[in-house]
């Protein structure tokens, strides 16, 4: 008996299992359910036409439930055909001979489903942030292949959820500026991550290819992913991308290259961000600048207009930490010049920004205060640390170096205005020729104080000379003090032992003397003070002469003598006068020329040899902002005597300039002749008279015209100064 009911029960386990693997491999086909299956489904949302074939009952052995499965349901909501290619309902077993199924599980494919259509669904349901996207910023593309796996409670309410599938050619908007074409992804969701793979996309000139994006909802949001791109990017696009950007809309730039970005993003439940990293790494290949406004200031020989660069490594890193980096290292070229390295790095916050700059340059660089200028077939390197808050620049080093050349500035400070707030030394070391040509140190303490072996002035007086508004010192008030063993002059006459000391107030000096020598019992001594109405007044003694006004093409040719210069300044305008003794002029351009006007015999012979004695030269000017005016040029000579005068219009350069030129022999039978005044006029015998040129010198800058007229008698004026003159001496 017990092997009976044994036998029983192993043939009902038998046909159990039998059975569970039929309906596992096989299944049983029906349409028994079909009305019912329909019928709940319309219960749950009337707006679903469903129409099905015959349905298989299969059994899922890992969840051990049944389930009703059917091939290419006709499925329509709201008049949309949905494309549906396999569906499954699971519901307990216990369940399924009952008057009512209870779904617990549904699973359905989709395949080509086009984004309109998606939208056309997408209007009926409740107004939403989503739904307002969906509409406005989706256009085209489809959905490939996606499966669905739905696990629900009895009143159809998702419990959790399984999706996977493909998207291809997709725009999105954003703004409406920004507008990415053609994305294509494989994704995977479920309740707590979304894996986004293969993406690739299109934007205004940069391609996305093999990007990934991971999304993880278990504690708090963090979304992490890796995309490349590869850009060839012109001047519209560049414009378009930045249509707030001025720089991008002035001037015309196309860059080339790759990159890897890297991003991880933390956003906790009340969707704040409580971390984020970004990298991006890749090569700029190739990169083009063409400025509306061309780069030009006072160190630069030519301006730049195109800066060319190619093979630039670029890493860039954000994060919440304010670890921030840009960072470039490749080459360069400005004007189509030889490619040359550079290395840029910056951290990347708004509020203080600091830099890191080191470069070879590419174009020739002259540094007038100190007669230097770089040498381009020599390795020349610039270094800098400098940093940019509210609108200030610091600089912590400026490095210059070329061979033995070298320019060291340490902490300098400009403000908006670029002048100079703060400086703490300034190194000097230059060479001219393989000799030396500067050698000293600057030193911004209590006092500044310069000192040093030599200093090469060839360009002082012309720089202190020019209509320069600007004023790099105006921020500084201190005593001053220089020490220098030799300095050069643009004469080429060495000064040796220069001692000043001084006081500046906001840049200008306010006191001052100075002395020097130029050689045994040659001397140069410079004093300013002021008077008792606060005018300045500068005094300057030199005995060579040759060796400060060399610059100026009316003294070229200026030999021996003693100089004097007196001038008396105030704030908008000053008096200067200018004196001269014993002197020679040899092979002077501007001389000859006014000389050669009277024909006279003999003055090109003298030119081109020992030249002419003068005894007596002297200048007075009148200077305020818009002219100087040339009160009088007496020059008295033992050959020849000149005066004159004018103006010189600063803004325009217009000048205008007349005289009266004659021969010493004629001057001097004039002194002769004082006590009979008639005869100084007309002379003792009939059609005797006094000769000599009138002359008037007018025009602008390389257009002056010099015209010339003989004269019969000489003005009284020319007569009392020579007489003035030659009474003193």
């Amino acid at each position: 008996m017990k092997k009976f009911f044994f036998l029983i029960i192993l043939i009902i386990v038998f046909l159990l299992t039998l059975g569970a693997i039929y309906l596992s491999v096989v299944g049983h086909q029906t349409s028994k359910f079909n009305s019912r299956i329909i019928k709940e489904v319309k219960q749950k949302d009337p707006k679903i036409e469903l129409q099905l074939e015959k349905i298989k009952i299969k059994l899922d052995i890992k969840k051990f439930q049944l389930f009703f499965s059917t091939k290419k349901p006709k499925i329509q909501y709201q008049n949309i055909k949905i494309p549906v290619t396999e569906i499954k309902i699971y519901s307990k077993i216990s369940k399924i001979l009952s008057s009512k199924i209870e779904v617990n599980q549904i699973t359905f494919k989709l395949e080509k489903f086009k984004i309109e259509n998606i939208q056309k669904i997408a209007i009926r349901i409740k107004p939403s942030n989503f739904k307002a996207y969906l509409l406005n910023n989706l256009k085209k593309g489809e959905v490939e292949k996606v499966s669905f796996d739905l696990n629900m409670d009895e009143d159809w309410n998702i419990i959790s959820y399984k999706v996977n599938g493909v998207i291809k050619k997709v725009n999105i908007k954003i703004k409406n500026y920004f507008t990415i074409k053609d994305i294509s992804f494989n994704f995977i969701l479920d309740n707590n991550l979304a894996l986004i793979n293969s993406i690739n996309a299109t934007y205004n000139g940069i391609e996305v290819t093999k990007g990934s994006i991971d999304v993880d909802r278990r504690k708090n949001l963090e979304i992490k992913g890796k995309i490349n791109t590869s850009y060839n990017l012109k001047e519209t696009q560049l414009n378009k991308q930045f249509t707030k950007v001025k720089f991008f809309k002035e001037n015309k730039i196309q860059v080339k290259g790759s990159l890897l970005h890297e991003f991880n993003l933390k956003i906790n439940n009340n969707y704040k961000i409580v971390d984020y990293n970004y990298k991006s790494t890749g090569i700029i290949s190739q990169s083009q600048l063409i400025l509306n406004n061309v780069i030009k200031n006072q160190f630069l020989k030519k301006e730049i207009k195109k800066v060319l660069f190619k093979k630039i490594k670029l890493e860039i890193r954000l994060n919440k930490k304010n670890k921030n980096l840009l960072l470039l290292d490749g080459l360069y070229s400005t004007n189509n010049s030889d490619y040359k390295k550079f290395k840029i790095r910056n951290n990347l916050k708004k509020k203080n920004q600091n830099f890191d700059i080191d470069l070879d340059l590419t174009e020739k660089i002259f540094f007038d205060l100190i007669n230097f200028k770089t040498d381009l077939n020599k390795n020349n390197n610039l270094k800098t640390k400098f940093s940019i808050k509210n609108n200030k620049v610091f600089f912590k080093s400026i490095d210059f170096s070329e061979g033995k050349n070298a320019i060291s500035v340490k902490e300098l400070l400009l403000n908006n205005k670029n002048e100079v707030v703060k400086l703490v030394s300034l190194n000097l070391l230059t060479l001219k020729n393989n000799k030396e040509n500067n050698n000293l140190k600057i030193i911004f303490g209590k006092k500044i104080s310069i000192f040093g072996k030599i200093y090469d002035s060839s360009n002082l007086l012309k720089l202190l000379s020019a209509d320069n508004k600007s004023n790099l010192l105006k921020n500084f008030t201190k005593e001053v003090e220089i020490k220098i063993e030799n300095l050069i002059t643009s004469s080429q006459i060495p000064l040796k032992n220069f001692n000043l000391i001084g006081l500046i107030e906001k840049g200008k000096f306010n006191k001052m003397s100075a002395k020097s020598e130029f050689s045994e019992d040659q001397y140069l001594d410079i004093s300013l003070k002021k008077d008792l109405n606060n005018k300045k007044i500068l005094e300057v003694y030199s005995d060579s002469p040759e060796a400060l006004l060399s610059e100026y093409k009316f003294f070229e040719g200026i030999n021996g003598g003693k100089l004097l210069y007196r001038s008396i300044i105030d704030k908008n305008n000053s008096v200067s006068k200018l004196t001269i003794e014993d002197f020679k002029i040899i092979k002077a351009p501007a001389f000859a020329t006014l000389l050669t006007l009277a024909d006279l015999s003999g003055v090109a012979d003298i030119l081109s040899g020992k030249g002419i004695s003068f005894d007596f030269l002297e200048i007075n000017l009148k200077d305020d902002s818009n002219v100087t005016t040339v009160e009088e040029i007496l020059a008295l000579g033992t050959s020849v005597s000149l005066q004159m005068d004018g103006y010189i219009e600063k803004k325009t350069g217009l000048i205008s300039l007349s005289g009266t030129l004659v021969p010493a022999k004629t001057l001097n039978s004039l002194v002769s002749k004082i006590p009979v005044i008639g005869n100084i006029l007309v002379g003792d015998k009939i059609g005797e008279g006094v000769f000599g040129v009138s002359f008037k010198i007018k025009g602008l800058p390389g257009r002056v015209k010099t015209s010339i007229n003989p004269v019969k008698t000489i003005t009284p004026r020319f007569i009392t100064r020579a007489l003035e003159k030659a009474k003193k001496k």
